[in-house]
This record gives structure tokens, C-alpha cells and sequence, in this order.
């Protein structure tokens, strides 16, 4: 990296020219990183009058190496610096930003420039061009207000009498945007993670319907927005989102919409205040008449696609969840000419499927368009509860595409055959403590006689008939049960306990003893991705033998069954579900993990609800009195946790990837679950 600005007492040598002009004005092209911004055709105007005529002074040139320019005049008059708008703005979309966003307090270039008693400014590009810029707006879209505010931009940057014979070091923003840090790969991210879990967070922008004005002011205005980070707004909390910057020619297209439910079109576009008249790409149903209630968005820029399905919001929902017999996946033309299915073998929740196809058959061209954009671009999809099985579903249909699929709190979608067939789909499953809804339907043979012989009514005798007959029996599987998919990450408050003997003695001969047991007070709410240790054991060969003697693959299916959850309790804590307790703990524990990377030295995330050290400290107390098989699942449970921060290296390997988690931590604060 070359610094252009550099400290020290700065001597200003004349120039050819100088000895003639009385007067002279330096400015200095840098980037938010310091470095300088070099051949930029520049003009300067100021204008004298005289004898009641305005005499004009022109200036033009080129910056120099150092991003130098310089200006002799005959005249002290207030001078207007302009930039040449097409060279200016490819150049500055090369350049990167640091990662503080506030100008004033995190700029790195300004404590060096008033050290050589310069003049800092800090200017957008709008502040400098001369000219409208040639961009490729969509339509509907208008000139980010960000770089091109309506006050300032294309007025020429102003220097007045008494700011002449000095030299002013100009710090360009980046002509950049925000993108959402996403990995394409098989392995467990948080980036992923948290980014898919916001992207699922705002599929429930209202809790009525789908609000394309709040999806479209996070995609668009929000993440063209440098001056703070994308945040997502949910039940009174805020939530940054872990973005880098790019070319702003690579931001995201205006999001679009699909709503079974709507009987309408809705507006192509809005001008309401903060919407920046940029496009709502909401599309236009094909079947102009209200299908069930399914609704999702996607969005995408140059190189990845989101596609982000709703889960249960009403009535109409409940009764597709609850409509849980099992079907096959063929699909028929309308004439019946031709069927297709997702699986060969197998069968899909009926109600699930039911709502996927009321969009397939409502909104056939965008749900080819979406095709389409897949073969070319990397894929991701994520849901929250009934949205997770939709978004499996989807991934289905997609799976020759490689889809990243990041699902949350969603339930059994398709049966155990099906499940086997779809291996080949990156899945992570995150399931909440005691969410009740990963434990539905229940882990039985649902494709009982009932749902053939009567019709409609055989959905609902046979739903019951297996769900009394799973609670008489205690029938975990049999059959071709409905399994779980994808690779489980699981939240799970741990416990520990103190057991001791008790014994009632009668002299001579003792009466007896009794075992008790005692809850101790710390807990920890640990984050599990099994998936890691499994990757762990592949990749270390015969490293760390002292965590492998303590976890194998047998351990593994032991706590976390294949298609299944794992030991969780009762499933009756329906806070547990909602996304409000999912991205609270993911966020708080980015930042735990990004603190013990020692990446921000001026932040310490400590006050977390469980302190996972303090439970360490109290089993190694405790060791002599704790159940020999309970203190065996938590060094495991704690092997587990401690892999989380592999879940950190590809951000960490990104370029400016430490910046994206430094800037994620700057502005981020732990925030309360169940809230």
C-alpha cells in the first residue's frame, strides 16, 4: 500500500509558475485508506468582477502521483474544484473502505493531516463531479442520495479566500455498496448463519403480509448507505448484519415478490419519503386470483441470489402445518401429459407441498427466472419455521444448482426415503433449545390407512390416530417416518448437577440410603455444530488426539441421531421459537467469537446471559460429585462448542474479510433472548 499522506511538517516547494501568481492553492486526492487517487482530470472556476462584468478564471489538469494538485491564480477569490464524474467514479469503485464509519472520529487520515497543519476534508463522489454520472440505473431507480446528496452534489467543491494559500487534503468515499458476507461452501459459516438468519427475519418485515417497502429499504437504501451498517428491525430490536463493501456496479437489484394471497398487483414503485423512488420489484401474478397464503422474495447482484420463504404467519398457514400427511412429489402438467418428481422415492408433508406448488403454478415465470439465475449465480435459501420447509422444498427443485440452504426452527418435511435422496444438499438445521417446532410431526409412520380411505377428513383421523399412537406407544420411528434433513446446529442450554448418597442410619444395622440430586447454578447456553467436529476428525489425522479420545462418531450419533434432535426435554417453550431468540444468541456469540480473535481491542463482549467459562470452572469444582454420563456429555457438548471459531475462517480469509468482523463489532451490542 502506498501512503500519499504522511506525517511530518510538510515544506511546499513553488511552482514554475508561482514566481508570476500572487497567490496558490494544494489539494490532495486520498482514499478512506490514505492512498493516493491519482490522474483524475480536474477544473477549477472563480470568478472576479469587473467594471460590472464577471471575469472568469479557469484552472484544469490532471492529480498528480501523489494525488497532487495544484492551482496558481492572479485572483484570492473563492475557488470550485470539479472532478472529471466517469474517471472519478470507476476509479473510486476499485477502493476500499475502513472499517469505521463515522468520518469525523474513525477517519485514519485526518489525525496525519492537521499534523502537518493541513486542511482535512471528507467528500462523496457527488461532492466532486461535474457532471450527471453514466450509471446503469434499473428501473425506478434514481441516483444514490448517499454519494449524490441532492445539497452538495455537482456544485464543485468550494474553497473560500481565507482557506487559499494552504494546502487541503481531500478524503474520497468509495463509490461502493454493502453486500451481505455470504460463503458458498459445504462447512458451517456464521456469516451464513447470521446473515441468512436476518434474510429469514425479513421475510416477516409485517407481521400481516410480506412488506416489500421495509425488504426494499434494507436491499437498496440501507445497503447502499455507507454511513452505518445494514440493520435488520425486529420486535424493537436491532440487529447489524456482517456486510463488505463492493463495486457499487455490484449492488443488489431491487428485491422481488411473490404473495399467493394477493388478488391485486401492487405498486411497480414508491416515492414515499426514505424509499429513494427506487423500484419495488413486486411481481405481477400470473393467476390474478388469491392461492393459499405463501409468500417469498428474492434478491441478487453479480455473483449471489437469496431467496428468503415466509414461514407461519396465519390461520391459513396453521392449517397447512397441520395438514401433515404424507404425499408424493409428482407434479403433472395441466393436461397430465407429463409428470415430474423432486424424489424418485419417498414423500413430502402434504401441506408443505400443497403451499410450495400454490406458488409454482401462481408465479410459474419467476419461479423459472429464479432457475434461471441459478445456473450462473451462487445460491443460497433460508426459512424460518413453516418458511424452512418451503425453502427445503425449493432447494429440492434446485438441488443440481449447489444451493446453500440455512433453515431455522422448521419442522419434519419429508419422510425418511425422500431424506436419503437429498444427501447431496448443503443443509444446516438450527434448532433453539426448546423449540417444539423441529419435534413436528412426530417421528412415526404417518402414512397410515386413515389417510387413504377418508379423503379430506382421513388428514385430520389420521393425523390423530398417529399422534395418539406415537404418545401411547412412545413409537419413535418405524416405517417411512418422517426425518429430519441436513446437518443439525443446535442451541442447547446445559445443566449440571451434584449427586450424592444419603443414609438414614438406625444403630446397629443402617436403614437405608437414597440417591439425591441437585441442579447446580451456572448454566450455559451452548452453540453446536456437530458438523465441525465431524469435519475436524477428517481433516486432523493424528492431531489433538486428546479431543479425539474424548469424542468419536459414535458420540456423535449418540447426542445428535441422524433425522432426528437431539435429548432436548419437554418441547413446550414456544419463545424458543421465534426468530427473536434465534438472532440474538447468533449475534452474541459473533461477537464473542470475533473478541477472543482479538480482531477489536476497544470492545469487550463479556456480559453474555451464560458464561460457558464459568460453567467450565464449575464442573472441574464440581468433577468428584457429578454423574459419570452427565459429565461425559458436557466435555463433549464443550469440545463441540470450542471448534465454533473454524466457523470464522473463510470470512477471516476473504480480502478485507477481518474488516467486515472488526466493522460487525464496532457497531455491535449484545442483545437480550425471549424478547
Amino acid at each position: 500500500m502506498v501512503t500519499a499522506v504522511s506525517s511530518g511538517k510538510r515544506k511546499y516547494p513553488p511552482s514554475p509558475s508561482s514566481a508570476e501568481q500572487p497567490y496558490w492553492l494544494e489539494v490532495q486526492l486520498v482514499d478512506e485508506m490514505g492512498d493516493a487517487v491519482v490522474n483524475m482530470p480536474w477544473k477549477a472556476d472563480s470568478h472576479h468582477p469587473d467594471s460590472g462584468l464577471i471575469e472568469q478564471f479557469t484552472y484544469s489538469g490532471q492529480s498528480d502521483a501523489d494525488g497532487l494538485i495544484r492551482i496558481d491564480m492572479p485572483h484570492g477569490l473563492e475557488l470550485y474544484l470539479v472532478i472529471e464524474t466517469d474517471p472519478l467514479l470507476k476509479e473510486m469503485e476499485t477502493r476500499t473502505l475502513r472499517p469505521g464509519r463515522n468520518a469525523e472520529e474513525d477517519s485514519t487520515v485526518r489525525p496525519v493531516v492537521e499534523a502537518n497543519g493541513d486542511i482535512w476534508h471528507y467528500a462523496v463522489v457527488g461532492d466532486l463531479c461535474q457532471t450527471y454520472p453514466n450509471i446503469d440505473l434499473r428501473t425506478g431507480e434514481t441516483l444514490p442520495s448517499f454519494h449524490f446528496p441532492v445539497k452538495s452534489a455537482f456544485k464543485g467543491f468550494q474553497f473560500r479566500t481565507n482557506e487559499l494559500e494552504k494546502r487541503h487534503v481531500i478524503e474520497i468515499c468509495p463509490f461502493r455498496a454493502w453486500e451481505l458476507v455470504l460463503h458458498h461452501q459445504s462447512e458451517y459459516s456464521m456469516a451464513n448463519a447470521i446473515n441468512l438468519g436476518a434474510s429469514a427475519s425479513l421475510a416477516y418485515a409485517d407481521d400481516k403480509a410480506l412488506d416489500p417497502v421495509s425488504i426494499t429499504r434494507f436491499f437498496i437504501n440501507q445497503c447502499q448507505d455507507l454511513s452505518r451498517l445494514p440493520q435488520l428491525h425486529k420486535s424493537g430490536q436491532l440487529y447489524n448484519t456482517l456486510v463488505q463493501d463492493v463495486p457499487f456496479s455490484s449492488r443488489y437489484y431491487p428485491p422481488v415478490f411473490m404473495d399467493t394471497s394477493s388478488d391485486t398487483s401492487r405498486p411497480e414503485s414508491t416515492d414515499e419519503p426514505g424509499s429513494g423512488g427506487n423500484t419495488l420489484a413486486i411481481t405481477k401474478n400470473e393467476s390474478d386470483s388469491p392461492d393459499g397464503d405463501t409468500q417469498l422474495f428474492y434478491v441478487y447482484n453479480t455473483d449471489k441470489i437469496i431467496i428468503s420463504w415466509r414461514g407461519t404467519a396465519g390461520l391459513y398457514d396453521i392449517g397447512t402445518d397441520l395438514a401433515f400427511s404424507p404425499v408424493t412429489t409428482e407434479t403433472c402438467s395441466v393436461k397430465k401429459t407429463q409428470c415430474t418428481s423432486i424424489v424418485p422415492l419417498g414423500k413430502v408433508h402434504d401441506g408443505f407441498w400443497s403451499g410450495y406448488n400454490r406458488v409454482e403454478r401462481k408465479f410459474n415465470n419467476e419461479i423459472k427466472k429464479l432457475r434461471d439465475l441459478s445456473e450462473t449465480l451462487d445460491l443460497f435459501i433460508c426459512g424460518h419455521s413453516l418458511g424452512g420447509a418451503l425453502a427445503l422444498i425449493h432447494s429440492a427443485t434446485l438441488k443440481s444448482y449447489a444451493p446453500m440452504l440455512y433453515t431455522y426452527g422448521m419442522p419434519r418435511t419429508f419422510t425418511r426415503v425422500a431424506v436419503e435422496q437429498l444427501s447431496s444438499i448443503t443443509h444446516f438445521r438450527h434448532v433453539n433449545d426448546n423449540d417444539p417446532v423441529p419435534s413436528v410431526p412426530p417421528e412415526a409412520n404417518l402414512d397410515n390407512e386413515l389417510y387413504k380411505l377418508w379423503g379430506p377428513l382421513g388428514k385430520t383421523l389420521g393425523m390423530l390416530w398417529s399422534v395418539g399412537e406415537l404418545i401411547a406407544y412412545q413409537v419413535k420411528s418405524w416405517g417411512d417416518c418422517f426425518w429430519h434433513h441436513g446437518n443439525p446446529v443446535v442451541f442447547l442450554t446445559a445443566t449440571q448437577s451434584r449427586e450424592w448418597k444419603e443414609c438414614k442410619r438406625d444403630y446397629p444395622t443402617p436403614a437405608g440410603c437414597i440417591t439425591l440430586k441437585r441442579i447446580m447454578p451456572i448454566k450455559a447456553k451452548l452453540y453446536l455444530v456437530p458438523a465441525l467436529a465431524e469435519q475436524d476428525m477428517q481433516n486432523a489425522g493424528n492431531k489433538q488426539k486428546e479431543f479425539k479420545a474424548s469424542l468419536t462418531p459414535k458420540d456423535l450419533k449418540t447426542y445428535f441421531p441422524e433425522g432426528g434432535n437431539p435429548s432436548r426435554g419437554a418441547d413446550l417453550t414456544f419463545d424458543d421459537h421465534f426468530m427473536t431468540s434465534y438472532m440474538p444468541f447468533m449475534n452474541n456469540k459473533l461477537l464473542e467469537l470475533i473478541d477472543k480473535q482479538e480482531i477489536v481491542k476497544s470492545r469487550d463482549f463479556t456480559e453474555h446471559s451464560y458464561s460457558v467459562d464459568e460453567f467450565k470452572e464449575q464442573m472441574q469444582e464440581e468433577k468428584m460429585d457429578i454423574p459419570v454420563t452427565e459429565l461425559e456429555r458436557n466435555e463433549i457438548f464443550l469440545n463441540i462448542e470450542g471448534l465454533l471459531s473454524v466457523s470464522l475462517t473463510p470470512t477471516l480469509s476473504m480480502k478485507n474479510g477481518n474488516d467486515a468482523l472488526e466493522r460487525f463489532a464496532l457497531y455491535g451490542e449484545e442483545v437480550l433472548e425471549n424478547v
